[in-house]
């Protein structure tokens, strides 16, 4: 309450989860997991926890702060965003590793990058929703029904029973080719005769920067042909790149081909990221936006 008259509440409570994410982080690099092995799962946890967390807020936060024109290039940011963190904690924590030798120092480092989202979160403007709460800063109802029972409510209310199911599934079927595929494709490559450096090089690192192409490309076509056209099309091409891995099959061992495969399956892939996480910010009501969005994705990722 304090921070929210202040920050308004997306921004206050960005700036807390934050900090509790930044000790978290620095308290699991202390941790020595072969003498106190359920401190770090402790702290592993809080990590978890407040990384999750702090996805709900931000989202909440882009998807209140953006028109429905700008949510494309909104989820295309999120979706680079997420990337761009995902290149610093993996090989940036590797090749800070190799260099200072203690993980302690690693993780520490990893702690101190949490500062780029806090200062972002005291440039950020404020949402105009967020001038809309109590003094108190306390729900008005009783926490359960206010955040949870009131946002499934309002969603099912909002369309008929027949239109919410079939709007639920299209959310959990729309990225299950792709996540399967994905899921499988470590393995794929290894039975193909693929080294495991060819992989991380191709995947991990080639694999990352397409991805990135892919979700600018994706905010770009939602922003000139809007989000139900720009889901449709980068859907059906997310569905037809999974033949790659058919057609790798087929030739083989062959690093060009290895790369065009996940070339290609990652640019179309991140396209409809960026149309699909679009649509599910339209889908929420901005009274309930944290809550809806959490649970939408929860259950395309289910």
């Amino acid at each position: 309450p304090l921070l929210s008259r202040r920050m308004g509440r997306r921004r206050s409570w960005m700036l807390v989860i934050q900090a509790c994410l930044m000790v978290s982080i620095f308290a699991l690099g202390l941790s020595d997991p072969a003498a106190h092995p359920l401190h770090t799962a402790a702290w592993a946890i809080a990590v978890a926890f407040f990384s999750a967390s702090q996805d709900i807020v931000i989202d909440a936060y882009r998807i209140e702060i953006l028109d429905p024109a700008q949510q494309g290039a909104g989820a295309a940011m999120t979706q680079a965003g997420y990337r761009f963190g995902l290149i610093a904690a993996g090989a940036g924590a590797l090749y800070l590793a190799d260099i200072v030798t203690y993980w302690a120092v690693v993780y520490a480092a990893m702690a101190l990058l949490v500062l780029v989202g806090m200062a972002a979160a005291l440039l950020a403007p404020v949402p105009p929703e967020d001038t809309h709460h109590r003094p108190d800063g306390i729900p008005a109802a009783p926490a359960l029904h206010a955040m949870v029972i009131e946002p499934f409510r309002e969603f099912l209310t909002r369309h008929s029973l027949t239109s919410a199911l079939v709007i639920l599934a299209f959310i959990l079927l729309y990225k299950f080719g792709d996540a399967f595929a994905g899921s499988m494709a470590n393995p794929f490559f290894i039975k193909i005769g693929f080294s495991k450096t060819e992989i991380a090089n191709a995947s991990k690192i080639f694999g990352v920067f397409a991805t990135l192409a892919g979700v600018f490309l994706g905010g770009l076509l939602v922003k000139q042909y809007g989000v139900l056209n720009t889901l449709l099309w980068c859907g059906v091409l997310q569905m037809l790149s999974n033949l790659m891995f058919a057609a790798l099959a087929i030739v083989g061992r062959d690093v060009g081909f290895l790369y065009l495969t996940v070339g290609i399956e990652n640019i179309t892939g991140g396209m409809a990221s960026s149309a699909f996480v679009a649509y599910l910010s339209l889908l929420c009501n901005t009274t309930y936006t944290g809550t809806q969005f959490a649970l939408l994705t929860s259950f395309m990722a289910f």
